[in-house]
């Protein structure tokens, strides 16, 4: 069962962010205005959605997965930073919430086998 649900939870986060991430690249009318509110330049919503898809892609990929976790993790913490400054407390725990998923992902990935000579 635990297997189960952590795959579903990489499945639905990867699809997640390549789906959020797409919507940003494709210059999505609400992502466009989101960024001009933040008073962030346009090539930087696309520069993050980028990093969603890929993030998103590396999370399918079990050799990228942890890269994917660390990037996407970030990204999350610009995030909150962002809607904290613009005083946008609903949207707020949004990227928390995701953060806090990709690090149980990361928590659970398994641990590198010791290669033998090694103490």
């Amino acid at each position: 069962m635990k297997k189960f649900i952590k795959t579903a939870l990489w499945i639905v986060l990867g699809g997640m962010f390549i789906m959020a991430g797409g919507a940003k690249l494709m210059g999505e009318h609400s992502q466009v205005e989101h960024f001009a509110l933040w008073g962030y330049p346009l090539w930087f919503l696309y520069v993050i959605g980028f990093i969603e898809v890929a993030g998103g892609i590396c999370l399918f990929i079990p050799k990228t997965q942890f890269y994917g976790i660390v990037v996407l993790s970030i990204t999350m913490v610009g995030a909150a930073v962002t809607h904290l400054v613009a005083h946008e407390m609903s949207a707020f725990p949004v990227p928390l919430v995701l953060l806090a998923l990709l690090v149980m992902l990361a928590w659970t990935m398994p641990k590198e086998p010791k290669q033998s000579g090694e103490d």
